[in-house]
């Protein structure tokens, strides 16, 4: 799959984001491909696991810059979502967020994955 054909298929605007790599497609598709092991989200997966609401805000805050970075617009919001409910304390809000999130963040490793 090449990177033009990824908004077919997921969340993502590649012209902004291209534009903080310097219109360097090469750097940014290598960066894009990092984020199919992004490990931020295993150790949010753990968080989730261990009701660790601090840990959940930690993680979603992060993995929500990382999908800012690259673009992944659905991502980007759903991982803020995330945040501001586990700011507010609301667990159960933010566990059925990251409940939701879970579908749209394997749909866009799988993408992704098939970048060349």
């Amino acid at each position: 799959m090449k990177l033009q054909d990824l908004p077919a298929v997921i969340d993502i605007n590649i012209q902004e984001s291209l534009a903080r790599f310097s219109n360097f497609e090469p750097m940014y598709v290598k960066y894009l491909k990092r984020f199919v092991d992004e490990p931020t989200y295993g150790a949010l997966l753990e968080s989730i696991a261990a009701h660790d609401l601090k840990g959940i805000e930690t993680n979603a805050h992060t993995l929500k810059g990382v999908a800012g970075n690259l673009g992944l617009t659905s991502l980007f919001n759903g991982f803020n979502d995330i945040v501001q409910a586990a700011r507010q304390g609301d667990e159960a809000k933010a566990l059925a967020l990251c409940a939701a999130i879970d579908p749209v963040v394997k749909a866009t490793r799988e993408a992704l994955a098939q970048l060349n």
